[in-house]
């Protein structure tokens, strides 16, 4: 026979020990969920301070007008008086006040691991451009209020977390070039690929420079083509040689950032809808129209400022005669060519102020769904960005004319042509700027 007196109490101690893991793992359980979600709560208030700081770098550097050309980091967080330590005092302020409000005080120093600072970049060299930007940097610590853990643990329990959100200033789009293809096909075919310079004429660029995402192409019995305040690039391969007279010379770069050519679309939603209306001759005011096409030297139209929308295919915009004008508009063909030649134009886009909307700032032309050919004469005056993204822009110059384009064409693919000389003058306010954008890094 079994004496089991030897075993009594054993189930009471195993209850003991088990109860013990038990609280254990309730502890754990009830701890670690305080612990995340502290550290949750802190993660989000760090976000939310970093982007209310970026914000507020953005927006003041519009107001105050400080754009890529301008953003200099010299005085940057050295005193309220430059205006970019006026830009450094809003980032510290709203990113302080945003952490507030999410019961956090925060300073403007990270060495405790409690903070918000900003950092200017001005120099960061990319190869093929220079980056510029500001960091907001917010770090914050938090304590969690445990229920068990300090039964065996007596040290803090706390989360720190870090929120970094980078503001680029407005940068001019393609980062200023003046004539610019987004084609990276390789030269070779007939057709025509990215940039080409071509004619027999002199092309004069002045203020910004030649960027091909892919070939470069010189054609002609004889060109000149001189960039001044700007480099000729290409990303894939070149036909220029030593017979084309093009200055400076072709430089190979790495490509620019998708994020460079991207154009807010235009909004034609609550324009008035104008149905099948031609603009032919006369006043008009923004909304949707089929088309314009004007033919006739008796021709004079005038268009108001705004934002005007067209969608008539083959020929979206036809102009070989007459008179138009037209300040602060952008015209968006959603579907259609645009064809002017041999008339009297002066059409320019809207500044930067006061706010155009829904016209575009800077965007004169913006094709969505078509191609461009220019035909300008000594009276031609065209200002603000050219931008069909997937289609074929041609500025070309007719013989006794001298036609300039005070305008940024950037296009699938782009020639410059003819048998005139042709200036393309490039001024950065007067062309589309990429707006701040944030982004969150870390």
């Amino acid at each position: 026979m079994f004496d089991f007196s030897s075993e009594k109490g054993q189930v009471l101690v195993i209850l003991t020990v088990g109860f013990v893991v038990l609280i254990g793992f309730t502890a754990l359980a009830i701890d670690g969920g305080m612990v995340y979600a502290d550290r949750r709560h802190a993660q989000n208030a760090a976000d939310t301070a970093s982007f209310a700081g970026a914000a507020a770098a953005g927006n003041t550097m519009e107001s105050l007008g400080i754009y890529y050309a301008t953003f200099d980091c010299t005085n940057f967080n050295a005193t309220s008086t430059a205006a970019m330590g006026v830009v450094y005092d809003a980032i510290i302020a709203n990113s302080q006040g945003r952490a507030s409000s999410n019961d956090y005080t925060i300073d403007n120093n990270i060495s405790d691991n409690h903070g918000v600072v900003a950092f200017c970049v001005d120099d960061e060299n990319r190869g093929s451009y220079i980056e510029k930007y500001i960091d907001v940097d917010t770090w914050i610590t938090r304590v969690t209020n445990t229920a068990l853990i300090h039964f065996v643990y007596s040290g803090p329990v706390q989360s720190t977390v870090e929120s970094i959100v980078r503001i680029r200033p407005r940068t001019p789009l393609a980062f200023g070039h003046a004539v610019v293809a987004l084609n990276d096909a390789p030269c070779g075919g007939s057709s025509l690929k990215g940039v080409k310079l071509s004619g027999s004429s002199d092309t004069n660029i002045n203020g910004g420079g030649i960027y091909s995402h892919g070939c470069l192409v010189c054609s002609g019995a004889s060109f000149d083509a001189d960039v001044i305040g700007g480099n000729v690039n290409y990303v894939g391969d070149t036909t220029c040689n030593a017979g084309h007279q093009v200055s400076p010379s072709p430089q190979k770069i790495s490509p620019l950032p998708v994020a460079a050519f991207n154009v807010d679309t235009p909004d034609c939603s609550g324009l008035p809808n104008h149905g099948s209306t031609t603009i032919s001759s006369g006043n008009y005011s923004p909304g949707i129209y089929r088309d314009i096409n004007m033919n006739n030297a008796g021709d004079v139209v005038t268009l108001q400022p705004g934002l005007y929308c067209l969608s008539r295919t083959p020929n979206a915009i036809k102009i070989s005669g007459g008179d138009i004008s037209g300040t602060d508009i952008t015209i968006y063909v959603t579907n259609g060519d645009v064809d002017i030649s041999g008339a009297l134009i002066d059409i320019r886009s809207p500044g930067a102020s006061p706010d155009p909307s829904p016209a575009i700032s800077g965007v004169l032309l913006y094709v969505a769904n078509g191609d461009v050919s220019l035909t300008g004469n000594n009276t031609s005056y065209y200002e603000g960005t050219i931008y069909s993204p997937t289609g074929d822009i041609t500025a070309a110059g007719a013989s006794g004319t001298y036609p300039t384009f005070n305008t940024q064409l950037v296009g699938y693919n782009v020639e410059v042509t003819g048998n005139a000389t042709i200036d393309i003058n490039f001024h950065g306010a007067e062309n589309y700027g990429i707006p701040p954008k944030l982004d969150l890094q870390e």
